[in-house]
C-alpha cells in the first residue's frame, strides 16, 4: 500500500463524519412536526418565531449532550478560567456551558455575566441556569438580552439596559474605554450573518475594556479539503434552516485575523482537526 493511501480506519472515520451533520438534520426534523402541533397557524402567520421556537425545542434536548462532548471540554473550559470581572456572553443558548464559571463566580473573579441570547424560546433554562451557579439574575449579577451578535441587534438591546450610552446601531466613541473584561462565544457565531463578520469583531473589540480579552470556540469553514467543502455546500441549502441559522462556513477566525485590530491573538485548529472535517473547531484567545 502507498504510504500516501488512507488507511481503512482514516476512511471509515472520514465516512463518519460527512454523516455526522445528518444525525443532527434528523433530531431537527423529528422536532418539526412537535413544533408545528404545538403552533398549528404560526407557521404561515410568523414563520421566523416560527423558526426560533422550532430549533429552541430542538436545543433543549441537544444542547445539554452536545456541551458534554469530552474531546471539545477541555478547551472549552480553559476558555471560561480565563474569563474575569464583567462578562458578555455571545449565544449562550440554555446556558449550558455556564458550569465552567461555578468557580470564578464563587471566587469574586467573575462579578456580572450579560448573556446576548436571541432566542427568547431559550431564556428561561438560561435563567435558571445561570441562578444555579451563583450569578442571581434579581440581583443583577445575570442580564439576559434578547440580541444577537451583530451591531445592529447588539448595541441597541445593551442600550435598552443601561449598559451602553447610545443607541446607535454601531459601537461608536461614547464607550471608548469599553464596557466588558472579557468577551466569549461558544459554537454561537456561526449563526450569525457571516457577511457582518468584520463588523461584529470590531464592535467586539469597541466592546472590550483595555487588556480585555475576546475568547472563542467555534467551527468555522473547512479550506483543506474539496470534497468537503462541496458537502457542506450541498448542506447548506438546508442547514440553517434545520439548525437555528448556523452555517458550515463561518468566518469568525478569518475575521479576526484580518481585522489586525487586537494587540494579540492566537487562534489555532483544535488538535483533532484531521484536515477533512466538516466541522473545523479553533479556539482563539485575543487580547485588546
Amino acid at each position: 500500500m502507498s504510504p500516501t493511501m488512507p488507511t481503512s480506519n482514516t476512511l471509515s472515520a472520514r465516512l463518519l463524519d460527512l454523516t455526522s451533520p445528518l444525525q443532527l438534520l434528523l433530531y431537527s426534523l423529528l422536532y418539526l412536526p412537535i413544533t408545528i402541533l404545538s403552533h398549528p397557524t404560526l407557521l404561515l402567520t410568523n414563520p421566523h418565531k416560527f423558526q426560533s421556537l422550532w430549533f429552541g425545542a430542538l436545543w433543549k434536548f441537544l444542547g445539554p449532550q452536545m456541551a458534554l462532548s469530552p474531546e471539545q471540554t477541555p478547551y472549552i473550559a480553559g476558555l471560561f478560567t480565563r474569563a474575569q470581572g464583567t462578562v458578555l456572553e455571545l449565544g449562550p443558548g440554555n446556558g449550558d456551558q455556564m458550569r465552567h464559571l461555578v468557580n470564578a463566580v464563587r471566587e469574586g473573579r467573575v462579578e456580572r455575566v450579560v448573556g446576548a441570547e436571541p432566542n427568547a424560546a431559550l431564556h428561561e433554562r438560561l435563567l435558571g441556569n445561570a441562578r444555579g451557579v451563583g450569578l442571581n439574575p434579581g440581583q443583577g449579577k445575570y442580564v439576559v438580552l434578547e440580541a444577537g451578535a451583530e451591531p445592529g441587534s447588539l448595541i441597541p438591546a445593551l442600550h435598552r439596559v443601561g449598559m451602553y450610552p447610545s443607541s446607535s446601531s454601531s459601537a461608536g466613541a461614547g464607550a471608548a474605554e469599553g464596557i466588558f473584561d472579557t468577551i466569549i462565544c461558544i459554537k454561537s457565531m456561526c449563526s450569525a450573518p457571516q457577511h457582518q463578520m468584520p463588523e461584529i469583531v470590531s464592535t467586539i473589540h469597541a466592546l472590550l475594556k483595555p487588556g480585555g480579552e475576546f475568547l472563542f470556540f467555534e467551527h468555522v469553514a473547512n479550506d483543506n479539503d474539496l470534497l468537503t467543502r462541496v458537502w457542506a455546500w450541498l448542506l447548506g441549502w438546508i442547514w440553517p434552516i434545520a439548525m437555528g441559522n448556523c452555517h458550515l462556513n463561518g468566518r469568525v477566525d478569518k475575521a479576526v485575523k484580518e481585522s489586525g485590530l487586537f494587540e494579540s491573538c492566537d487562534v489555532r485548529n483544535t488538535k483533532e482537526f484531521m484536515g477533512w472535517n466538516v466541522f473545523r473547531y479553533v479556539v482563539g484567545v485575543c487580547r485588546k
